[in-house]
């Protein structure tokens, strides 16, 4: 893979988020694509924003549900001029890779953001397995959710599964079924039985993740190892663990993979306006993490790593400043 040189809110509790300005200073209105309403990239992404509308002159701003896989193709488009998306996307989008079906040449890279998402595989433990392998093995009809369609999350879900011999087709044949529900929906699933078993990826310790690990009934799996080398040879997905400790009755390391966000913009946003921006990623750090803990992954010296496009000129111009960019 070619690397480039390199809560909160509560979501307002609407499909968007709608921050208000002066009609007079209207020249900076931009709408962002973020993830599921109820996941944690729509919060961390309206944290985000809040900062640059107070610090950045006649800047407005909205945020939209998206999804990692969906949102290179809504910046790119011009639907959003704003996003995040996994490093895995953004690298399979530029090459027109599936799910791609033409090369998305004109996003890039603001930040490597750190807030690294792992797999967490829950199932309820009326299945009788203790690993995800044993699906396959037992030839067992399972019902699983994989979040939102067109989300980073539910394409790595798939590709776990498929790895551990359960692919989409393969739960299919053998009776079961997939649905791709937002996560609040995923929950009432679980409590309703209509679904025993559970895959996507969030930073660990998101709410909606420790409620799933909480209940008596479900068990949280890891990967095998032959999965995990698959994942990242095939795919770029970085081994990792969920810590023991992690969720309440979590009594060992759970090995799993992960990915990691990066902060997006078109090529064609005004360089000043990016410049802002990246500047106030780091200078507000103290400001973000009060608005969402999960902005303590960020990192200058890390922020332009990693990166599977182009950093967008003003991003570039401060790391240069700054001089983790020589």
């Amino acid at each position: 893979m070619k690397h480039f040189a390199k809560g909160a809110l509560a979501a307002l509790a609407l499909t968007t988020a709608i921050a208000a300005a002066p009609a007079s200073a209207q020249d900076k209105a931009y709408t962002v694509s973020a993830g599921s309403i109820s996941g944690s990239w729509f919060a961390i992404v309206t944290t985000m924003f809040e900062t640059y509308r107070n610090n950045i002159d006649g800047l407005t701003y909205t945020t939209v549900p998206g999804g990692s896989v969906a949102n290179p193709i809504s910046v790119g488009g011009g639907q959003s001029q704003f996003g995040m998306s996994y490093s895995t996307n953004l690298f399979a989008a530029a090459r027109g890779d599936a799910p791609y079906k033409a090369k998305i040449d004109n996003v890039r890279a603001i930040a490597n953001t750190g807030l690294s998402a792992y797999m967490h595989i829950y199932v309820d433990k009326k299945l009788g397995v203790t690993s995800i392998r044993e699906i396959a093995d037992k030839n067992i009809a399972l019902k699983v959710d994989t979040g939102p369609r067109g989300g980073g999350g539910e394409l790595a879900a798939g590709r776990v599964l498929a790895a551990h011999g359960s692919s989409y087709d393969q739960i299919k044949e053998r009776g079961g079924s997939i649905t791709y529900s937002p996560y609040r929906e995923a929950m009432d699933r679980v409590n309703d039985k209509q679904i025993d078993a559970f895959l996507n990826d969030d930073i660990p310790g998101a709410p909606l993740f420790a409620e799933f690990a909480a209940k008596e009934d479900i068990l949280l799996l890891a990967q095998e190892p032959a999965a995990i080398k698959e994942m990242e040879e095939k795919y770029g997905y970085v081994p990792g663990v969920i810590p023991a400790g992690t969720y309440e009755g979590q009594t060992g390391d759970i090995a799993t993979t992960y990915q990691t966000p990066l902060f997006i913009t078109r090529a064609d946003t005004d360089e000043e306006v990016v410049y802002q921006m990246t500047k106030l990623l780091f200078e507000k750090k103290d400001e973000l993490v009060t608005g969402h803990n999960a902005f303590k992954a960020l990192d200058i010296n890390k922020a332009a790593t990693g990166l599977t496009i182009p950093l967008h000129p003003g991003a570039e111009r401060y790391y240069r400043e700054v001089g983790v960019l020589k």
